[in-house]
Parts: C-alpha cells; structure tokens; sequence
C-alpha cells in the first residue's frame, strides 16, 4: 500500500533517491501511517497485534543499551513493505549511503539521521567521523558499520519477516 500516490514504491534502484532524509523518527512514521507512536514501537520489536513489524529499523541514540532508545525508520519500508521485502542490510545501506560517496560533512549526517550536531558529536568516535578544517566529515565505512551494528535485526540476533 502507497500512502501517498505521488510517491512511487521503493526498489533497490530507486529507494532513498528523493532530496527528503530516506530515515524517518518514530513519530514521522505513526504521522505517515496513522497510527500510535505505541504500534509503531510494537512494528519495530517484532510485531504488533496484526503480526506487522518493520524491518529496516536503527537504533541512534548514543547510548544503544541505555534505556532510551532513539529509533529511525527506513521510510521506502513505511511506504510499501512489500516493495522492498527481498532487499539485504547492505543494499538498504547503499540506498543510504551511496557507494560513489567516500565521506559525509557532519551536516548531512545530521540531517539525514535527523539528529542534532551535539548528538553527532557524541557519535563521532564509534561513527570514524574527524574534525578538519573546524568542519566534521564522516568516512562512509565509518557509517556503514554503524548502521550495521545499530540495526535492531542485528541487536535481535536474527532476520525479520518485514509485513
């Protein structure tokens, strides 16, 4: 289901293409979905009452195993689940974080995990970011791994069946 019929479903080809973050908060998505913030924290641990869940799901707080988590949703899965359903982590991670990329200014990595610079600055050792120039720049290896070890798939241990 396509929640807004200007957008097009998402493939590997085409997903995380448009000038808006491919990243989304918790709020963001029960905005799209038009459902509790609580259905949505359900989708993300697995499933709520229907059996959905939401696969593509990271965790970006600065503490991961602190009590307070800071989740983002990859919004080409919020669109249309089923588009995108055979996709690995590292092809969601490509539509990303392009390939041709080799750094990020600390700027784009805020904006498209839609967190402030003060929390960027607290991610800055386990994200390889470096200060040159009085400007942060994120090597993409840095983020790749991040984003491999913050997914909730990875802290699960195990792959999820997305909807």
């Amino acid at each position: 289901m396509i929640l807004n019929p200007t957008i097009q479903p998402a493939t590997a080809a085409t997903a995380g293409k448009s000038t808006r973050s491919p990243l989304a908060t918790v709020d963001g998505v029960a905005g799209m979905l038009d459902k509790p913030v609580q259905t949505v924290y359900a989708r993300a641990d697995g499933g709520d009452e229907a059996g959905e869940c939401l696969q593509w799901v990271w965790n970006v707080s600065t503490n991961p195993r602190g009590k307070i988590r800071n989740l983002r949703f990859w919004v080409p899965e919020v669109q249309d689940a089923r588009a995108v359903a055979g996709l690995s982590l590292e092809q969601v991670i490509d539509t990303i974080l392009p390939a041709s990329r080799r750094e990020f200014p600390a700027g784009t990595v805020c904006q498209f995990l839609q967190i402030r610079p003060i929390t960027l600055s607290y991610l800055r050792g386990e994200l390889g970011g470096e200060v040159r120039g009085n400007s942060g720049f994120y090597p993409r290896p840095g983020l790749v791994k991040f984003f491999k070890t913050r997914w909730l798939g990875a802290a699960s241990g195990a792959s999820r069946n997305p909807i």
